[in-house]
């Protein structure tokens, strides 16, 4: 059951991506520095700066769990120090 649930959640997602590509066709131009422009549609850059975000988001994720692993480790170190 939980499988045909994902599988509906991915079709879903596919169905409303899809949707929001042909709803904005347009080409818009990305000007960066030293010059560097890419023609692309509005709808490809939009779902890029949302791919830049979440990996962005996941690395914040990332680097605060390994500080609390590290953190956690220290007290039970510091915890077994102390139970001896």
């Amino acid at each position: 059951m939980k499988k045909l649930l994902y599988v509906a959640v991915i079709v879903v997602f596919f169905l409303l991506a899809l949707s929001f590509y042909l709803n904005n066709p347009q080409l818009v131009t990305l000007s960066y520095y030293m010059g560097f422009e890419k023609e692309m549609p509005l709808s490809l850059l939009l779902w890029i700066t949302l791919f830049i975000g979440v990996v962005i988001g996941w690395l914040a994720g990332v680097v605060r769990n390994l500080r609390l692993r590290r953190r956690l480790a220290q007290a039970n170190r510091t915890l077994r120090i102390v139970d001896t």
